[in-house]
């Protein structure tokens, strides 16, 4: 019997000392980098066209349990289209914040093909 305890705490030994290891936590890292301040930072907005001109887009979307959200983006001619806009299209708006509104950088058309 001495033999059997002795060899379960053998055993049971080494996760012990790991498990006193694993509890120090990391050391903080030093490398706080933040990105050039003349970045622009990116954000996205999926949704249906509910209506556009070649100036504006308006895209709406709505998601489960909140409700429907309508964003209107400026189009300049840095704005990159692809696929072809139509009323109903599903698309995908990457855009920058400014001053004078949200200025849509590119904006993503969805196939709408249907698996055969």
């Amino acid at each position: 019997m001495r033999l059997l305890s002795l060899t379960f705490v053998l055993a049971l030994a080494p996760l012990f000392a790991f498990a006193g290891q694993a509890q120090e936590s990391p050391p903080p890292r030093q490398d706080n980098t933040q990105p050039p301040a003349n970045m622009e930072t990116y954000l996205f907005f999926s949704g249906s066209v509910a209506e556009f001109s070649p100036e504006k887009i308006t895209v709406s979307r709505v998601i489960l349990g909140k409700p429907a959200e309508k964003r209107t983006f400026l189009i300049t001619q840095d704005t990159k289209v692809e696929g072809k806009l139509k009323n109903k299209a599903r698309v995908t708006v990457r855009f920058v914040p400014k001053d004078e509104g949200d200025v849509a950088t590119a904006i993503l058309v969805r196939s709408t093909q249907k698996n055969k």
